[in-house]
Parts: C-alpha cells; sequence; structure tokens
C-alpha cells in the first residue's frame, strides 16, 4: 500500500488557526507510524496548542528518545515562525519516507508551530498590533482599543490633523509618515491604530490600548516585575500557554535542545540575554558559538547574542533582557538554546541586519522604509498583498473626520512569504546539524560468561558516544532537571543476583569518549532462558533497554 500523500505547505498566505490544525491534522494522518497530533493546553481564548510529536514508533516512543524541542510565533504577529516550524516537521517525514535521514528512527522531535494561537489569529485576520497578549478584561477611560472601524476586514492606522501632532508626510515618498521636526510643513497629524476610545471625555491625552504583554519576557530565569521590565506579567509562566510549555519541558528529561523561531532582522541569536559572555562557562560559550556559526553559514544571519541584538542601534548600550527564553534555555535548562530571526520585510527589500542596526537615529531608519517601499513597487502584484493601503478619509464616530490607512503590519512583520520557503529549508538544515550533537547512548561489550556450575557472570559496557555529553552544558552538571544515567537490574526468571548491587547510578557520561564497565554474577537455574535486562535511563540521551540470554551453548547442556 502506497504512503498517503504529505498535505503542501502554502507559502502564498498567513495561515489561519483553523488551516494549522487542518495542517497538522492531515499531517498526523498521513504518516500515523511517525507522527502524533497532541496538544500541550489551551490558550487564553479556548484554541489548542498544538503539539506535534515526530519519531518512528516501531524503534521505541517518543520519551525513550533524546529529543528536540522547536516552538514558533510566541509573538503575535511573528507568523514566519508557523512556517517555519511546519516546514521542518513536514520535511523531516518526507526525508525518513526518502531514506535520507534516520534520525527519527534514533530521536524524536517535539514541535509546537503556534505557542501563540490567540495572538496570531488577531493579527492573520486583521493585520491589527499584538505584542504576545493585549490586556482588555479591563478597559480604562480615554483609551483606544484597536478595531475596524471602517468595516473593511483590517485593522490600520488611523491620522488626523492636530497642531500638537508628532507627524508629518514624508516630503520624498507622501505614502508616508515621518517625525515633526522644526524643518517639517504643515499638515501636522497624530496618529492612532484604527479603532474606538473607550469612555471618552473629549481629552487630547488619548492611551493606545491596555496592558500589553511580552511571552518572552515571561520565562522564569531572572525574571523582573513591571515597570522594570516591560510586558513581564504577573509572574514567571503567568500566562496560560507559556504555564504550558514550561509544565512540558519540565516533563520531558529527554530534552536535548531548543529552538525558538522569531522575525526580527535576520540574525542567529546565542545566550546570554543578561550580562556578558563572561558570566557564561567559557567552554559552553565556544560550544553555542559554533553551534550558532553552523547556523549563520547555513543561513547566512549574523551570529548575534542576545543581549546584543533587539534593535541595539549604533552607539546605545546592550539591552538586558529579563525573563528571557535565552537564559532560561541556558541557565534553568542547561541547553545550547537558539533563536532564528528569521528576517523583516527590510531585509527582503535588500537591507543587511547590520545595516539596519547601523541607524543612528528615526531620519535614517525612515530613508530604509523608503527603500522599502520603492523595492515593493517593482514586486509582481499578482504574487503579494497591497502593502500600503492608501489614507482614505473617514468620519469617526467620536474623533469626527481621520484617514485611515497606512503599512499593513503582518507584512512588515517577517520577510516575504517567497523568500521564507528558503528561509525554512536553511534552518532545517540547522536543525539537523544541531541534532547530529545529540548524546548517543550505548550498551557495547555485553557478554554472559559461565564461572562454575550455575553461577554466571555478566558485563556490560555503558557509553555515551555523541558529540554532547549527558549533561550538555557545563552548566547543567549542577541542575538536577538534567538526570545523571542509571541503570536498572532485573534479573530474569529464576535467577538470582549474587553482586551486592543490582542497579547502578553512574553520574552523567562525557562526550565519546566516556564509558562505565559493570559486572554483575548470578545464579541462573538450568534452564533459564534469560540473565537479566539491563535498562540504562540516559536522561538527554534517553532509554536503552538490552536483554542477556544464556549462550545458546549452555542451554544446549553445558551446566
Amino acid at each position: 500500500m502506497s504512503a498517503k500523500r504529505l498535505p503542501e505547505l502554502p507559502f502564498e498566505r498567513f495561515l489561519t488557526y483553523d488551516e494549522v490544525r487542518a495542517f497538522v491534522e492531515a499531517l498526523a494522518k498521513a504518516e500515523p507510524g511517525l507522527v502524533q497530533l497532541s496538544r500541550i493546553g489551551q490558550s487564553r481564548e479556548g484554541r489548542d496548542v498544538h503539539l506535534l510529536t515526530l519519531t518512528d514508533v516501531s524503534t521505541g516512543p517518543a520519551a525513550e528518545k533524546p529529543a528536540y524541542l522547536i516552538h514558533g510565533n510566541i509573538h503575535a504577529a511573528e507568523l514566519s515562525g508557523t512556517h517555519a516550524a511546519l516546514y521542518t516537521a513536514r520535511q523531516l517525514i518526507q526525508d525518513h519516507r526518502r531514506g535520507r535521514s534516520a534520525l527519527l528512527r534514533d530521536m524524536a522531535f517535539y514541535i509546537i508551530p503556534r505557542l501563540n494561537p490567540d495572538g496570531a489569529e488577531f493579527v492573520v485576520c486583521t493585520s491589527g498590533s499584538c505584542r504576545s497578549r493585549t490586556d482588555r478584561s479591563t478597559r480604562l477611560p480615554n483609551t483606544l482599543y484597536q478595531e475596524d472601524v471602517d468595516g473593511n476586514g483590517l485593522i490600520l492606522s488611523m491620522r488626523q490633523e492636530h497642531p500638537d501632532g508628532g507627524f508629518a508626510v514624508d516630503p520624498e515618498d507622501p505614502r508616508l509618515l515621518v517625525q515633526r521636526t522644526h524643518q517639517s510643513k504643515p499638515p501636522f497629524y497624530r496618529v492612532l491604530p484604527e479603532g474606538t476610545v473607550y469612555h471618552w471625555d473629549g481629552n487630547d491625552a488619548i492611551a493606545a490600548e491596555g496592558r500589553a504583554l511580552d511571552w518572552n519576557r515571561n520565562w522564569s530565569y531572572d525574571w523582573r516585575p513591571e515597570p522594570e521590565q516591560w510586558g513581564a506579567g504577573d509572574f514567571p509562566f503567568s500566562e496560560p500557554e507559556m504555564r504550558a510549555i514550561a509544565e512540558f519541558i519540565h516533563s520531558r528529561p529527554n530534552l536535548f535542545a531548543v529552538l525558538g523561531y522569531h522575525t526580527g532582522p535576520n540574525a542567529v541569536l546565542r545566550p546570554p540575554s543578561t550580562g556578558a559572555d563572561g558570566d557564561l562557562d567559557n567552554g559552553d560559550v565556544a560550544m553555542m558559538q559554533e553551534l550558532a556559526e553552523i547556523g549563520s553559514s547555513l543561513t547566512g544571519f549574523p551570529v548575534v547574542p542576545v543581549i546584543k541584538y533587539h534593535f541595539n542601534r549604533t552607539g546605545h548600550k546592550d539591552i538586558n533582557l529579563r525573563g528571557h527564553f535565552h537564559n532560561f534555555g541556558y541557565h534553568h535548562l542547561g541547553l545550547f538554546v537558539f533563536e532564528f530571526e528569521l528576517g523583516t520585510l527590510v531585509n527582503s527589500a535588500g537591507t543587511a541586519t547590520p545595516d539596519i542596526f547601523a541607524t543612528k537615529n528615526q531620519q535614517e531608519y525612515d530613508a530604509v522604509m523608503r527603500k522599502v517601499l520603492a523595492w515593493w513597487d517593482k514586486q509582481d502584484p499578482a504574487t503579494r498583498d497591497p502593502l500600503f493601503h492608501p489614507w482614505t478619509p473617514f468620519e469617526h464616530p467620536q474623533l469626527g473626520r481621520v484617514e485611515i490607512g497606512g503599512l499593513l503590519a503582518r507584512h512588515l512583520a517577517g520577510p516575504t512569504l517567497a523568500e521564507l520557503r528558503r528561509i525554512a529549508a536553511a534552518t532545517y538544515k540547522f536543525t539537523l546539524a544541531h541534532a547530529a550533537y545529540r548524546p548517543l547512548l550505548a550498551v557495547e561489550d555485553v557478554t554472559a560468561e559461565l564461572i562454575e556450575g550455575r553461577v554466571w557472570r555478566v558485563r556490560a559496557r555503558v557509553a555515551n558516544r555523541g558529540q554532547f555529553p549527558t549533561h550538555i552544558t557545563a552548566k547543567g552538571k549542577s541542575l538536577r532537571r538534567l538526570q545523571p544515567v542509571r541503570v536498572e537490574f532485573a534479573p530474569g526468571p529464576g535467577v538470582e543476583r549474587l553482586s551486592r548491587e543490582g542497579h547502578r547510578n553512574l553520574g552523567h557520561l562525557g562526550a565519546l569518549t566516556d564509558s562505565r564497565n559493570l559486572e554483575w554474577f548470578l545464579r541462573a537455574p538450568k534452564d533459564a532462558a534469560m540473565l537479566c535486562e539491563l535498562t540504562v535511563h540516559g536522561g538527554t540521551a534517553g532509554t536503552c533497554r538490552v536483554r542477556v540470554p544464556r549462550p545458546a551453548s549452555a542451554r544446549r547442556g553445558t551446566p
């Protein structure tokens, strides 16, 4: 019977929640022996946070293999992360089918393509603005909340002439608004998101939206409360989706790597997100740099420690990000974790990340945006949605005459979808390279020797033949989450263990050349078929089971 066809991943549009669900359901249906679809929890609005577990179940369950976690779309507008994660899921299956990769036989991949289904749905369907979540549970007077007031299906920007307006029409490209200076010519505009003002008293001091939350400040390590860290939430993992991924991670001792997908000026991001490299183990820094440079060679993206990123323009100090994924991944999980910033439309239009960061002021960045619009104008209209919506007069029920239009935020936030296909293929190759470093548990040189009478000596070597030690990082040696290697010994039916110890705690195993020689003495009945079974729990290296039979020559009559 021929294999069922895998669903095609469209790179012509961003996906709604229903389309993501249909895609992951189709993947699981096409390859039930390789893909299990479940959820890590539900969103605040009741949507499933989908989890794809990929492994060849014929070689053992996912929980007993080294595992790699990928998550995408933690930030609402960073929709490209969903595509990149789903591309990896589909390609792993395709490569397994074609015999190009044996990874699914030996390890497991956990893929959460859209960690933030509520925020993403808002952006996909409206192009409105949202970091991770906006708290609208308590509405405040004189505060504007986003809404499609003109009924065209989009949430854009509203500009209104105002003597105190901080913006003016760009004299070089009238589609754009630029910051007002002493040289600017009227009219001047105030700019607000499209929406209505709650309990407005006519005051000019209109706040935009409610409290904004950034889930990439809600991880546990070095979490700081607002306003010390913008967007941090009430406490670590206060958001239900974040709580769900934390519980998932901490219930998977086989996890040896985590990768997050974001969109910003394209880069391979590595720890730290606070402090400096000198605060980390030197060997760990060297290894994470080695891996990050593999990612850079495959994607063409620069390697940037998080502390040096986040639109850190020339002359600005490093930015400490508290409660951030990278420090959580290294300090609390003990892993080499990475994020890909998949790029923005500015990158697609030809401006490299170092050049974006080299802009010294808003005026220089305005020049970059002019180039983006000029580049967009040259693209084939048949292959793209409009990036700019003309400023259209509208009689607002509260503000009076405004103009609604501007740039479509959901397109600005990531690379073009056509380019994303190439980027996703490159980041997939990085995942394969990173996965190749995994700890590799091996039980070698297993022997059963008859000593005298019915007494047997069983020997085995337990080794790690992977590039990573079982504690992954030097930091991991001190963390309870990273479990040392232990051996469970089970005698066969009727077999008596003579050695004082059966089970053994081996501690962590170093990379490639580290092993432990083990020995047991047993007394077995003459008709015993199996002497013992060894179960080696390797933590990040997975679990290995070995049955030690009585040698065939002994079963044929040797005493």
